[in-house]
């Protein structure tokens, strides 16, 4: 009698044992799911284009706001350098890695796009258009940087997002010379870091290849972000003609290890 009560309780408490190991892995997947799961855990309207198309930024899910980082990646300034999309479609596919902080911009500039022209529906480059080294120049040239500085409601929109989401590092995306662009006014910490990464060339892009009349950068973003945020690195990061899928996961991988990292 009292080798069966012994062997009764002794069952009870590998049963407690088992189902509390079943608690415990079901908490572990849950957590490691929540971590996975990609999407946004908010959305910010931070403008409209000249079309009235809202453009949004998205915290990534998983995303911590008191991270010691706040990672910004644009995917498209300009409507005929579409890739940079597909890389953001990958970095939302899971969520932020442990403490960090990732907002995504899909499109910039969403009128450009579906005209699949570089320009934005008023003709105006939003890439010459920021308020930082702005300089007038041809209405009909492709790098048209509009009738003013800051004209466009494009412009305005990136310059919102900065603004509210307060990044420390900002990736926005181009197309076709496939390599990494020197930061403006910074050290090449970061753009080294991404080519690392990805196998991208870290090279500062001469200003002849900028089409504008002063064969020089003049109104771009990067130029205005780290000109008027001194906590704050933007680069530029040159995708090719083409590029392919496992590309895009290398670079989307190499984004998050970039939001994780505090010595870039």
């Amino acid at each position: 009698m009292r080798l069966k009560f012994w062997i009764i309780l002794i069952e009870g408490a590998l049963l407690l044992i088992a189902v509390a190991g079943i608690v415990a892995a079901v908490n572990i997947w849950q957590d490691s799911t929540e971590q996975s799961k990609g999407g946004c855990q908010q959305t910010l309207v931070i403008g409209k284009s000249v079309e009235g198309i809202s453009i949004e930024a998205c915290q990534l899910n998983g995303s911590n706001p008191e991270a010691e980082n706040t990672l910004l990646v644009i995917g498209t300034i300009h409507g005929d350098e579409p890739d940079g999309k597909q890389v953001i479609d990958e970095v939302a596919a899971t969520g932020a890695p442990a403490n960090t902080n990732i907002w995504l911009i899909r499109d910039g500039n969403p009128d450009g796009a579906n005209l699949v022209t570089r320009r934005n529906a008023n003709g105006v480059d939003i890439n010459r258009n920021f308020p930082i080294k702005w300089v007038a120049s041809d209405p009909t040239a492709r790098t048209y940087s509009g009738p003013s500085p800051a004209s466009e409601p494009e412009t305005l929109a990136l310059m919102n997002a900065v603004e509210t989401i307060k990044p420390t590092r900002i990736v926005v995306f181009h197309q076709p010379y496939a390599q990494i662009d020197c930061p403006p006014e910074r050290p090449t910490t970061i753009s080294d870091r991404l080519s690392q990464l990805t196998g991208y060339k870290s090279e500062c892009i001469p200003g002849g290849k900028s089409g504008s009349p002063t064969n020089s950068y003049t109104g771009t973003f990067t130029i205005w972000v780290n000109s008027t945020f001194p906590e704050t690195t933007a680069v530029t990061f040159e995708l090719g003609l083409t590029t392919m899928q496992a590309k895009f996961e290398t670079i989307a991988k190499a984004l998050k290890v970039l939001a994780a990292d505090p010595s870039s």
